[in-house]
């Protein structure tokens, strides 16, 4: 912006301003027809690149650039779409900060101003258009994309909004904002450690919005398509409804003579939401309900009600649950983590009958056998990369993959092999 003066700036806008009927009529229609009248004014727009030729001679209409400035004015549709690439945002940046820093350590002073001009220009532009956009996403939802008007086209502008918006996501998330603080960890100005840092929480904050605009989309395209869904089911039943004359109603149905006097059509009822104080058939009654309800109302007795007194137990200690059966499934995995070899659960079954009869415990060996593997299954994921489990069986007859377990085997499982 250095390039210019205000005087510049200030003759182009009051040209805008002096002009704003052509440029809008030009925006508007997409072209403007030159006349005697506005020629004059046509030329110095195009001389200033406001507006350029059409392909019809005397045409003139707006250029790219206020075209699209007041596409992103009047939130457009195409407005949202922004072509920007995070990762050569950043490249740019980190070099316009190494120019910087160069130009500071060597006392070039011009130069570092000049440097850090770039840098809050690019840090301006790229803030302003990534805003815009999320702002126009925001406004095509809450609009329900108002700029088509079918529900067809919502729904495709919806799901095209969304998968661009996921992918926006999905690229911003590849890329780790944190790496921007080694701009300044030299012994930097404050207003260039400021831009950093804005930037970098600038950069947070458009991630959560960008994935809040997402749920919303997700809403606005699911309500959207039921919509769309109940409209084609009316449209399905208009159209079976007017090939069918039968279903239609006669509109002198009302003084048919072959109709009961019941299903006749009747007089509206006169209803309304107030009482109408100047019908003096309503008087008396009136005087009646005021009346009652300025009479005293009765108070009801009071009834006693008996009390006692609510007197604390004490507190129960609950025993820990005990098992015995999964207890000695424990015994079996720490058994074979021990030895460091494969222990069976027949064979551990078979071993402990005796000592379990002595203690009035029984349990049959499928039951067992069931046991263990529940027991394996309800390991964690780090326990059970320990421990490996073998189901020993055969195949059922009459079946491809159904088998028949007669035993389990825990077997620990080699270190490499974790």
């Amino acid at each position: 912006m250095s390039g210019f003066d205000s005087e510049q700036v200030a003759s182009l806008l009051r040209q805008l301003g002096h002009n704003d009927q052509l440029i809008a009529q030009a925006y508007v229609q997409g072209y403007i027809s030159g006349d005697d009248n506005n020629i004059k004014h046509l030329m110095a727009l195009h001389k200033s690149g406001i507006l350029r030729p059409d392909e019809d001679p005397g045409d003139y209409r707006t250029s790219a650039d206020i075209k699209q400035m007041l596409n992103r004015l009047m939130r457009q549709q195409r407005g949202y779409r922004q072509m920007s690439d995070m990762g050569k945002v950043i490249n740019a940046l980190s070099d316009s900060v190494t120019d910087y820093r160069d130009s500071i350590l060597q006392q070039q002073h011009d130069d570092a101003d000049y440097y850090l001009e770039q840098l809050d220009d690019l840090l301006y532009d790229t803030k302003d258009s990534f805003s815009g956009s999320l702002d126009n996403m925001h406004y095509a939802i809450t609009s329900q994309f108002g700029f088509v008007s079918t529900l067809g086209a919502k729904v495709r502008e919806n799901e095209k909004a969304l998968n661009y918006a996921q992918k926006l996501l999905l690229e911003l998330k590849q890329i780790d904002p944190n790496i921007c603080y080694q701009w300044i960890d030299w012994a930097c100005p404050n207003e260039l450690a400021r831009k950093v840092t804005g930037f970098i929480e600038w950069f947070h904050e458009v991630l959560d919005r960008l994935a809040h605009i997402i749920d919303k989309m997700r809403v606005s395209l699911f309500r959207l398509r039921r919509d769309e869904k109940q409209a084609n089911q009316l449209r399905g039943m208009a159209r079976y409804l007017r090939s069918h004359p039968e279903f239609e109603i006669d509109p002198q149905l009302h003084d048919a003579e072959h109709l009961p006097q019941a299903l006749k059509f009747s007089p509206a009822l006169a209803l309304r939401g107030y009482v109408d104080v100047r019908n003096t058939g309503l008087e008396s009654e009136l005087i009646e309900i005021v009346q009652s309800l300025r009479k005293a109302a009765v108070s009801s007795v009071l009834k006693s009600r008996d009390s006692c007194e609510v007197s604390d137990d004490d507190i129960e200690e609950l025993a820990y649950h005990y098992d015995f059966f999964e207890q000695e499934v424990e015994l079996l995995f720490e058994r074979s983590i021990i030895d460091n070899s494969a222990c069976s659960a027949l064979a551990y079954w078979q071993t402990h009958q005796t000592d379990w009869h002595q203690q009035q415990l029984e349990m049959s060996p499928k039951a067992w056998i069931e046991l263990v593997f529940s027991c394996y299954c309800k390991l964690t994921n780090d326990q059970q990369q320990g421990l490996t489990i073998h189901m020993k069986g055969k195949k059922v007859n009459g079946t491809n993959n159904n088998y028949s377990f007669n035993d389990v085997v825990i077997e620990p499982r080699a270190l490499n092999e974790a």
